[in-house]
């Protein structure tokens, strides 16, 4: 027999599908994906990562049907049975998260310079040098040219080595 519950279609964010006698998976669409999650109130974080998204450069949006969407925290939880829950989207944080030295710091997206940057931990490229850890080791970058942060970026830094030869 079918339980009213279950029968909202595919296209809803909490559709629930019975995986077993005792567990339920909703399936819930994430910028348009859907995905099987296997918790009724899963964390905005946990949702952001089936979206491969970071909270460091990305917010997670509920969209509901008969209310305002709302901006869901990553340690916040969500009721995916809740029925006028539609689906999610991520959007782009206007002010992200980078870490330097192992210390999250926030800092607006787009073109930032080295001293902005280096500014976050109170140093300057007079004297220090700005390290990006990016698919290998740190590699210094150019004090001149700007750095394209979009968020979750990770930074270090040292001083400034010798003269010119």
């Amino acid at each position: 027999m079918d339980n009213p519950d279950f029968t909202r279609s595919g296209a809803e964010a909490g559709t629930p599908a019975h995986g077993g006698p005792h567990t339920t998976t909703y399936h819930v669409h994430i910028d348009g994906h859907e995905v099987a999650v296997h918790e009724q109130h899963p964390t905005g974080d946990a949702l952001l990562a089936l979206s491969d998204r970071k909270p460091c450069a990305f917010e997670l949006i509920a969209e509901f049907k008969h209310r305002e969407n709302d901006v869901i925290e990553p340690n916040e939880t969500v009721d995916l049975a809740d029925r006028n829950l539609k689906r999610f989207i991520t959007a782009h944080k206007e002010i992200v998260t980078i870490t330097i030295e192992g210390s999250p710091y926030t800092i607006e997206r787009g073109k930032r310079t080295v001293a902005e940057i280096l500014d976050k931990v109170g140093k300057t490229p007079d004297t220090y040098a700005l390290l990006e850890e990016k698919d290998g080791p740190p590699l210094p970058l150019p004090a001149n040219q700007p750095v394209d942060i979009q968020g979750c970026e990770v930074f270090h830094y040292q001083v400034q080595s010798g003269g010119s030869s």
